[in-house]
């Protein structure tokens, strides 16, 4: 049996890495408010109980706009608590898996391109930066670690874009979606089976990108959503400017997988193909009865909304 510690364990991302956990692996839940990766007292109590043999890092304080006033606190997870956790994996020996973001680029890339691993890091918001910082700290203190960037994340268990066009398509005689944001919707069932495998097939120490194949708009991404749900929405096209949130997103973040796909022969499948999955995941969840993701819980972990 291979223990693996999953901190962030309670989110989106960590209920399909439990959904997904491969035969013979024992995930180790890590937590608030159990666990917090801000105190290095707290991360190295939980290895000391589990005793791991591997870390998926995917705790983080993933409020984007939220971290604009409250950099200090995200900059104390993201930043620091990566360091806590990447000192305690490098002390005990074991490999660690960092999950991160695209929003550690500016987004000036002018289309069609992608970021590559090695391109550099430009974050504009708070958001970014912790990340960056969280990366950075990985890089100095964990010898053996994959930090794996992804981005648009959505699944069940935690309040996404789906479910939440979804619920406003419901209430709104009409809605506006950004079209000024390009990426890759990636959902986190697809993406966590892509986690597993590098514990399972390591590939060399480094960065690495896994997104879903394809991209588009936020805009694009409803206009699917509503396509394959089978809802007749009156859908605008909306400037980021407009929306004028707090803060400021990269206008095209897509993610090169080249080096995803060459060390493990295939990449993820198109955003689309995920999307009708999810949507199929979430009918079955639906008609189970099973409840919707805790706002409170979420808003206390500072989960993006």
């Amino acid at each position: 049996m291979v223990r693996v510690l999953v901190t962030g364990s309670g989110g989106m991302l960590g209920f399909a890495l439990r959904e997904s956990c491969p035969a013979g692996w024992e995930i180790l839940e890590a937590d608030l408010p159990e666990t917090d990766v801000t105190d290095p007292s707290s991360v190295a109590a939980a290895f000391r109980s589990g005793r791991p043999q591997a870390v998926i890092h995917a705790a983080a304080y993933t409020n984007v706009d939220g971290c604009e006033s409250h950099e200090e606190q995200a900059l104390a997870v993201n930043g620091a608590g990566s360091g806590h956790v990447a000192a305690a994996c490098a002390q005990a020996g074991i490999p660690l898996l960092a999950v991160s973001t695209d929003y550690i680029f500016d987004g000036r890339i002018p289309a069609p391109g992608e970021y590559g691993e090695d391109d550099p890091p430009s974050p504009l918001s708070a958001y970014g930066r912790t990340k960056l910082a969280g990366e950075l700290a990985v890089r100095e203190r964990c010898p053996m670690h994959w930090i794996v960037r992804s981005q648009w994340l959505y699944g069940l268990g935690g309040r996404n874009f789906v479910d939440t066009m979804l619920s406003l398509a419901a209430e709104k005689p009409f809605l506006a979606v950004v079209d000024d944001q390009v990426g890759s919707p990636t959902c986190t069932h697809e993406l966590a089976p892509v986690l597993w495998r590098f514990l399972q097939r390591p590939p060399p120490w480094g960065t690495w990108h896994a997104t879903q194949a394809g991209s588009t708009s936020w805009h694009g991404f409803a206009e699917e959503i509503f396509r394959q749900a089978g809802l007749r929405v009156d859908l605008r096209r909306q400037s980021s400017r407009d929306l004028a949130r707090p803060a400021p997103r990269p206008a095209r973040s897509v993610l090169s997988n080249a080096k995803l796909r060459a060390a493990f022969g295939t990449g993820l499948p198109p955003w689309q193909e995920g999307l009708a999955r999810f949507l199929e995941r979430r009918r079955c969840w639906q008609a189970e009865g099973r409840p919707a993701a805790d706002p409170a819980a979420d808003a206390a972990r500072g989960r993006k909304t």
